[in-house]
């Protein structure tokens, strides 16, 4: 993902689970006071202000991300939010009876969540299944199960460190996962609250409430530092997972504890308030997909939320109140729960019902549609059953009975179109193995060659392997992996005591694709393989524009490569190959593509001089993120899928940095391996040629056709080796 784990086009898809108890109704207190644990619920005009800006920038940050570039930090003020309400309401009911009723508590929460994120869950499972093509299936029914089961925040956290999870189409419920970071809160949160009550063994309010902030206090503090701590050495799932997120819960639920401890006349409270605005408004726009985060970052919008809670409602005429306070503010407050629900699934669901990509005017259609949607979510659904006496006069076992009856049915949609894909795609195996047992004439890359044209009628509807099934296929085989400090090595080809030759193959996931080829070469001219490969990672000593640890990671591997190369003196080839594109730290005086073909130049003078040769594998072409779709497409219409999903070469050949830096330091270190013309003709790269699916995503081979590649490879070589006799 571009700049974070979490791109706005795929991972960070953040969900503000608002939570209130009964209606929008939160906990009151008198205007002209700070903010004290209340006898009843009434609503609270600065939370749900607070509510309405938080959503407000979480969808425009989904909508148009320049436009807030740091908007994801919504989701951390309904944390705030959250962790405030449920406290108080928790501390509420423990003052009033001396305990806690678990059960009581997760069934209020069940009818408040719950009605509202089915109902969109089952919308997203019926769309799939009736408009989404099925290669995108497996993924999205996945995460679809995943959020119906309030784990998805630990399936992203599991998924994102994917690297071609980056050219996946985000699912519609991704944003789920703050749903079910906050449903785990709520599992865990009361019985905290219960456990210092009962080692409290009082009934006197203050120390019960001593123990309560000391016990929460503890908590709050571990998952900050644990934040702070993992957003450092692992932000991908840092972002996501529990742990890291509870002390934004924490924060809330503290000051909920410390409600009226600290008093402050109005005119102060209205500094306070605007500046907890400031300071949202500040992380909002400030921040980036770059920032790490959640970590310390995060305090900077926990902080401006808690400021505005604390505040209240001031009357001082120029105080936030007058603001917060206005109809259509309150109004997107009181909806936001469901307006983030909806916004999220209209806007990736957009171009599967209505054809076309998402322009502008999509934009404020799924705007629109999402607000209205949330409205008639609300008035329809969420509020009839949260003030049910069917449900709210009967035990909490109805409650629960009833939300797993409705919470089953979203399974049973998900896992019937899990199970139909899978069927699918044992079907696809099947039919594209007797394919290639078949060796037909003219297949893959042969069909391009320019030493004996070929063509095979026979091929014109034949896609091997098809869409589903080359977004399940493994990598290229590599065995008796291990791991030197930053430097993984897997081997391939002839075992190294008969081989003839031993070479290494280095770079990141485009090297890896290629090694499909190498296998082939390596077994006809009995070469020994290593592969020696880092995920988003060139290998070059420019610094790649990457998120921490990344960015450290990758230099790091690039100084240990040309240590761990030396120890095998035998070694005496490498094969390079490298993702074009990205970004990197352009030195002063410098262009991008000046810096690049630096970095590339610098890292392959650094290899060790037992490397006699560097060849360069030119980057391959890359594909369109509808290709696939336009191939499944084109195979249901029976149509030659090839050149009617065919992309202009201009488009798809990008200069490659790393074969620019190879010429630049001439044939006797460095050479130029260029197989472009077998994925590519004069004008035009098609997706499927001779009959085999040529990416598996936008712009990684698929393994077979990197194998009938294998032979031309070959034949490069052959040439190359002419030189180095």
């Amino acid at each position: 993902m571009p700049g974070r784990p979490d791109h706005p086009s795929a991972l960070r898809e953040l969900n503000p689970a608002v939570a209130t108890d009964g209606a929008p109704a939160v906990l009151a207190r008198p205007r002209t006071q700070a903010p004290a644990a209340p006898a009843g619920p009434t609503l609270r005009v600065e939370i749900q202000g607070l509510r309405a800006i938080a959503v407000l920038l979480v969808v425009v940050y989904h909508l148009w991300p320049a436009a807030v570039p740091g908007g994801y930090v919504g989701v951390d003020v309904f944390f705030a939010i959250s962790g405030f309400l449920i406290t108080a309401h928790l501390l509420r009911e423990a003052n009033q009876s001396g305990r806690v009723s678990l059960p009581r508590f997760w069934a209020r929460r069940a009818r408040r969540l719950l009605p509202a994120s089915l109902t969109v869950l089952l919308f997203c499972a019926g769309v799939t299944l009736l408009f989404v093509p099925q290669i995108y299936w497996q993924s999205f029914f996945g995460d679809i199960s995943a959020s119906a089961g309030y784990v998805q925040n630990w399936h992203l956290a599991a998924s994102s460190v994917d690297y071609l999870a980056a050219a996946e189409n985000p699912s519609p419920v991704q944003h789920f996962w703050s749903l079910a970071a906050e449903e785990q809160f709520y599992l865990v949160w009361p019985a905290l609250i219960l456990l210092a009550t009962s080692l409290a063994h009082t009934r006197s309010r203050g120390r019960r409430q001593r123990a309560i902030f000391l016990v929460l206090g503890i908590v709050t503090a571990l998952s900050l530092l644990a934040s702070i701590l993992y957003t450092v050495s692992n932000p991908t799932e840092a972002y996501f997972v529990t742990p890291t997120r509870a002390w934004e819960f924490g924060a809330g639920g503290l000051l909920a504890v410390l409600a009226g401890v600290v008093t402050a006349p109005g005119a102060v409270r209205s500094v306070v308030s605007w500046a907890g605005l400031v300071a949202i408004t500040v992380a909002a726009i400030q921040y980036t997909d770059a920032t790490a985060f959640p970590g310390v970052a995060a305090a900077l919008p926990i902080a401006g939320a808690l400021a505005v809670i604390w505040a209240g409602a001031p009357t001082e005429r120029w105080s936030p109140t007058s603001l917060l306070s206005l109809r259509p503010v309150q109004f997107v407050g009181d909806i936001s729960y469901g307006v983030y629900l909806w916004h999220w699934p209209l806007l990736v669901l957009a171009p599967y019902l209505l054809g076309h990509g998402v322009g502008t005017g999509t934009r404020i259609g799924v705007l629109a549609v999402g607000i209205g949607a949330a409205w008639l979510t609300k008035l329809l659904i969420e509020d009839p059953v949260r003030s049910s006496v069917l449900l709210t006069g009967r035990r909490p076992r109805l409650t629960f009975a009833l939300a797993a009856m409705a919470t089953g049915l979203v399974f049973v949609l998900a896992s019937g179109g899990t199970r139909h894909v899978q069927q699918e795609l044992r079907q696809a195996n099947a039919a594209s193995a007797r394919t290639i047992a078949a060796h037909p004439r003219c297949f893959g890359a042969a069909s391009h060659d320019p030493a004996r044209p070929c063509t095979n009628p026979a091929l014109a509807l034949t896609v091997v392997p098809k869409p589903l099934e080359a977004k399940n296929e493994p990598n290229p085989a590599c065995t008796r992996k291990t791991r030197i400090k930053a430097v993984s090595i897997c081997e391939f080809g002839a075992p190294a005591a008969t081989a003839t030759r031993t070479f290494a193959l280095i770079g990141d996931s485009h090297a890896t694709h290629w090694r499909a080829g190498l296998e082939v070469v390596a077994r006809r001219k009995r070469w020994h393989g290593l592969s020696i490969t880092h995920t988003g990672c060139p290998l070059s000593r420019a610094t790649y524009d990457l998120p921490e640890p990344a960015r450290s990671r990758c230099v790091t591997w690039n100084r240990e490569v040309p240590l761990e190369l030396a120890k095998h003196p035998q070694l005496d080839t490498v094969f390079v190959s490298n993702i074009t594109g990205g970004s990197v730290l352009v030195p002063r005086g410098k262009t991008m593509d000046e810096a690049k073909v630096a970095g590339y130049r610098r890292a392959f003078e650094a290899l060790p001089p037992t490397v006699k040769r560097v060849v360069v594998i030119r980057d391959t072409p890359k594909s369109t993120g509808g290709t696939l779709e336009c191939v499944d497409q084109a195979i249901a219409a029976g149509d030659s899928a090839g050149p009617a999903c065919r992309v202009p070469r201009t488009k798809a050949l990008i200069p490659d940095p790393a074969a620019a830096a190879a010429r630049s330091l001439g044939r006797e270190r460095a050479q130029v391996i260029d197989m472009t013309r077998y994925l590519c003709g004069d004008t035009e790269c098609e997706p499927v040629i001779g009959g085999v699916l040529v990416y598996k995503d936008i712009h990684h081979l698929t393994r077979t056709y990197a194998t009938t590649l294998g032979g031309y490879l070959e034949r490069k070589i052959d040439r190359l080796e002419l030189s180095w006799r």
